[in-house]
């Protein structure tokens, strides 16, 4: 774990370097140590910044710094956890030799459906969704990302629950390299989704819905057996955070949603040879 964490430092302190964000001189504590903390909570705490914050006190991780003090500079930095994200897919996309990638989404609960009319942090309809793998209405956001065969994500991109993934689709995809595959599930069925991310050469190959099959059984199971690897990411991820993301205001929330995110795509890193590794800064 030690070593790890060590890692993890460094990776965050030479992006920081790279992209030119500065530290304050006045300050004791440097940017890369806040976001390291935030690293911890969301990946050893379920997103419990308190104890992660005891935890990295207690054992001298970082520098000593007061725990509100902490939480406002969490807040002051977090644009930096999307760039870092981005940063981290570009390398895993150059890793990706075979060009296939999945595409999905998953609903992040605001709150229980039963107290969206009472909920404190955010009151819109359009937070409102229907899940129809899991058969009911959420009401929160949608994080779609899109994962290489290895589950490492590429791209993320958070919308109200009640985006449809189609109109989703819409909005990254297309930024993805030429002369690829993106598999989706039946809610990426779409003749003019397929035709609009076609002038961008690239391929979206959604599983059919059963009553308007064109592949065979073996096309089928094939893609079926690929969609595992975003489904497993989904479930790494949800896995941190449990049923609800705790928050006092909508910033926080989204701003620890994309802590969880991006710690999942830097454990993906830490699995990489050391040789892949360095490809990232050179």
């Amino acid at each position: 774990m030690e070593r790890n964490i060590i890692t993890v430092y460094c990776l965050i302190d030479e992006y920081l370097k790279l992209v030119g964000i500065k530290d304050d001189v006045r300050a004791k504590i440097s940017n890369a140590e806040v976001l390291l903390i935030g690293y911890i909570a969301v990946n050893d705490f379920n997103g419990n910044y308190f104890k992660a914050h005891q935890y990295s006190m207690m054992m001298h991780l970082v520098k000593s710094i007061d725990y509100t003090r902490f939480l406002r500079r969490l807040a002051k930095i977090n644009t930096v956890l999307s760039t870092l994200f981005g940063f981290l897919g570009t390398l895993f996309q150059k890793l990706n030799g075979v060009k296939i990638y999945s595409v999905d989404s998953f609903p992040v609960e605001l709150c229980q459906i039963t107290r969206q009319s009472s909920v404190r942090l955010w009151s819109d309809p359009s937070l409102k969704g229907y899940n129809a793998s899991k058969g009911r209405f959420f009401y929160g956001f949608k994080v779609h990302m899109i994962v290489t065969t290895d589950k490492e994500p590429v791209m993320v991109h958070i919308s109200t629950d009640s985006i449809h993934d189609v109109t989703a689709g819409y909005k990254f995809i297309h930024h993805l390299p030429k002369e690829l595959i993106a598999i989706g599930d039946k809610g990426y069925v779409s003749s003019k989704l397929e035709a609009f991310l076609k002038r961008f050469d690239i391929l979206l190959s959604p599983i059919r819905r059963h009553n308007m099959q064109r592949e065979n059984r073996e096309d089928y199971f094939t893609k079926r057996r690929i969609r595992k690897g975003v489904e497993t990411a989904f479930s790494m991820i949800t896995a941190k955070f449990g049923k609800v993301i705790k928050a006092t205001t909508i910033g926080g929330f989204l701003t620890k949603l994309r802590l969880f995110i991006t710690a999942y795509a830097i454990n993906c890193f830490l699995k990489l040879s050391d040789d892949k590794k360095a490809l990232l800064f050179n």
